[in-house]
């Protein structure tokens, strides 16, 4: 946590010329702020759509709907922008009953956030919003991420997840030729990641304090930096839960104007809740990483590779698990591309692969 002090540090102290230069702008007026003329210029909507067939050997074969979201914008005047994004996710029914099986559909609403720029390169923002915690949520959507499956540490592999959506308040500062820094509050936990908990679904009286940093404007093309997040996870508001983790991402196709230099993307988790291990008693460390390198070595194709490791009980003997993945993507048109990827995962308590084949067509708009 002192390295994180100091680095906030660092990019307060970069600010100051940024804050003489702000000086100049007029203080912030609600009265005086306009509204976009027209609809056309308030109002966004983009989304995407995933499709996919599985064959693992450890799972039914099966085709899945995985999902759709859908994402809005709106400008509400030059200062203050209202957006969200709603996630429907494998076959979704109004009605439904403990007796009906199959179906395992949700519909979700994964942000409704409200931000507020009080002074040039300065956001506050509040609602429901994915908690700035390393930078792999960037990546994730099917158009965005180059193989089919997501890195495990991030997402099921129950270190973090790395699109977690909480609610709370938060605030956003870019500083020019340094980076940027967020400094939120949200009702969650590291352990509980991924279910905001409040006063009606078992949630306690303690927040969860959270900084990251991204030092992503030094060199064009390279983001490094860090994220850290602490606060009470159980009912009673006694044991801790704390996660730190560190990331890079490198398009060195930007950096060098060479198109099918590779893009590296890598970050390492790790953390610990009390008094929460499988083991009674003890403390529950977490850790994990993965690197993911692609490249697009033709205007239509993208070849990626990743691997990673992660343990999400490390006082559990043998509890290392590691993923490794080969993938190739097909942007067929315009909206469209066309993925493949087989994956092995191998868990060291249990000498069986566990292999997956996995394909995916995503449209997006």
């Amino acid at each position: 946590m002192r390295a994180f002090m100091a680095a906030a540090a660092v990019l307060l102290l970069s600010s100051i010329p940024a804050l003489a230069q702000s000086e100049a702008t007029p203080a912030f007026d609600v009265t005086a702020t306009a509204q976009p003329s027209s609809w056309q210029d308030r109002i966004a909507w983009h989304g995407y759509y995933q499709f996919e067939y599985t064959d693992q050997q450890s799972a039914h074969r099966t085709f899945d709907n995985h999902k759709i979201t859908v994402w809005m914008g709106v400008k509400l005047n030059d200062r203050a922008y209202l957006s969200s994004e709603v996630e429907y996710e494998h076959a979704p029914k109004v009605e439904n009953s403990a007796a009906v099986t199959g179906g395992s559909g949700k519909i979700k609403i994964d942000s409704a956030t409200l931000r507020i720029s009080p002074i040039d390169m300065t956001d506050v923002y509040m609602g429901v919003f994915y908690v700035p915690f390393g930078i792999e949520y960037y990546s994730y959507p099917g158009h965005k991420n180059k193989l089919v499956s997501r890195p495990k540490v991030m997402y099921k592999g129950k270190v973090i997840p790395g699109t977690w959506s909480d609610v709370g308040i938060g605030g956003a500062y870019v500083v020019n030729g340094a980076g940027e820094m967020d400094l939120y509050v949200v009702n969650g936990d590291g352990k509980n990641g991924g279910v905001s908990r409040d006063n009606s679904s078992g949630g306690n009286d303690s927040k969860s304090v959270g900084v990251r940093l991204m030092f992503n404007r030094f060199i064009d093309g390279i983001n490094f930096g860090g994220s850290y997040i602490s606060g009470k996870w159980d009912d009673l508001d006694l044991y801790k839960s704390d996660r730190l983790g560190l990331h890079l991402r490198a398009d060195t196709d930007t950096v060098t104007g060479i198109s099918w230099a590779p893009v590296l993307i890598a970050e390492y988790v790790t953390g610990k809740d009390e008094a929460a291990s499988s083991l009674a008693g003890l403390d529950k460390e977490v850790s994990g990483y993965y690197v993911q390198v692609s490249s697009l070595i033709h205007p239509i194709v993208e070849l990626a590779a990743r691997y990673g490791q992660y343990d999400y009980d490390e006082k559990v003997t043998d509890n290392l698990r590691s993923e490794t993945s080969i993938g190739i993507v097909g942007h067929v048109m315009d909206g469209i591309q066309l993925k493949a990827e087989y994956q092995w995962n191998t868990e060291k308590a249990k000498e069986v692969q566990d292999d997956a084949v996995m394909l995916q067509a995503v449209a997006f708009w």
